[in-house]
């Protein structure tokens, strides 16, 4: 039975009546993104939609010609004066690519206190300055060292913003994350997409939720639909432990089952934070863009993947709109995936509670080992 959209109102953060409903505004002016997704029924009458015969170079070409809309554009239906005012924020992954690009535009929308979430003090110097001359109407940068490969820093990092904000957080977006062009264990004993997309992002969003304000706070992981390709028979018994083994080793499949898992991350958060009438937690994907993210390829790789990007990928700016507008969702998107401007259907398996649960449950098994780590109020 196909999927079809939600039919819930969501209203966008903070406190404004108006509303978007299913696959097209309220407001009457349309979504480019009437059809998103191969298992969902055709929009209604006049909508654009997608085709569904497209291939995945089609449906890519597609995304290119229609990019989510802009939060900061005052003549977008998600504008909203004063969304971020008064606000604390913080952003992870902010010295490049999408994080940075997200960062940038809740900077310039304005906010109060804007934290970078980076791997060092000196990109994090620069990110800072990039920010400031960039226009930005916040009042205060500061910089959070991370490093997503290594579970003390993540611990530290916590700790540390736990001082930084003793008020607390308003709205925190994770975005660190990785594409392993090969199969290579890391500092922890765990593969790097594996330790970077799912681990790390485990320990950074269960330390991170009770700092987020319980009156309206927001908490995004940002994720891909590639998720939706990963197919059962890539796989049996545990996904984390498929994910993190060297046989079969395919990159671009790896890194789909990393982004399936971490869909279980994101959906254990939500469960520990509630119902989503006090802290909204979600999921967005970008869609493909023009970041750093293959950075780790081969020369002729990066080379393949610079001649097909006109063709196949956003820019960075374009993808970190989805961001900034998850950040602004309401409780209807508590626990969903937000994906080209619409709560997007997930994968049958991330549809599967008893098998997000379990896969949860073997991460929370690891991370609860980390010295530092506090999973107090979190199915174990």
């Amino acid at each position: 039975m196909p999927r079809r959209y939600e039919k819930a109102t969501y209203t966008v953060h903070p406190l404004t009546p108006t509303s978007l409903i299913g696959p097209h505004h309220q407001n009457g002016t349309p979504s480019p993104h009437g059809r998103l997704h191969p298992r969902l029924p055709p929009p209604p009458a006049g909508l654009p939609t997608r085709p569904d015969n497209l291939s995945l170079l089609g449906q890519l070409r597609w995304g290119v010609a229609h990019p989510p809309l802009d939060p900061a554009d005052p003549t977008s239906a998600f504008y909203r004066p004063g969304a971020f005012t008064e606000r604390t924020v913080l952003v992870t992954g902010a010295n490049t690519g999408l994080g940075f690009e997200a960062a940038l535009k809740i900077a310039k929308m304005g906010c109060k206190t804007l934290i970078l979430g980076v791997r060092s003090a000196e990109k994090g110097e620069a990110t800072r300055r990039r920010i400031v001359d960039g226009g930005g109407a916040v009042e205060d940068v500061r910089v959070l060292v991370v490093e997503m490969g290594e579970f003390a820093s993540v611990v530290t990092a916590v700790r540390e913003l736990k001082e930084m904000v003793p008020g607390g957080l308003d709205v925190a977006v994770l975005c660190a994350g990785v594409a392993a062009p090969k199969f290579e264990v890391g500092k922890e004993g765990w593969e790097t997409g594996v330790m970077v997309n799912v681990l790390a992002t485990a320990v950074m969003g269960a330390g991170v939720l009770p700092l987020v304000k319980r009156d309206g706070g927001r908490l995004v992981f940002v994720n891909s639909n590639a998720n939706d390709l990963v197919k059962r028979e890539w796989f049996e018994g545990s996904l984390l432990q498929a994910v993190n083994s060297p046989k079969g080793w395919d990159g671009v499949r790896r890194y789909a089952m990393t982004k399936l898992t971490g869909l279980a991350v994101m959906k254990a958060v939500a469960r520990a934070a509630g119902d989503g009438e006090r802290v909204v937690v979600n999921a967005v994907c970008p869609g493909m863009c023009k970041t750093e993210l293959g950075r780790n390829y081969s020369w002729y790789e990066r080379l393949a993947m610079g001649l097909m990007r006109p063709l196949t990928s956003r820019t960075a700016e374009a993808g970190g709109r989805s961001l900034v507008t998850a950040a602004m969702l309401e409780k209807e998107s508590h626990g969903k995936f937000w994906h080209n401007d619409v709560l997007y259907p997930m994968h049958e398996l991330a549809e599967d509670e008893e098998f997000m649960k379990k896969t949860w449950r073997e991460i929370a098994e690891i991370i609860s080992k980390v010295p530092g780590v506090d999973l107090t109020g979190f199915e174990q």
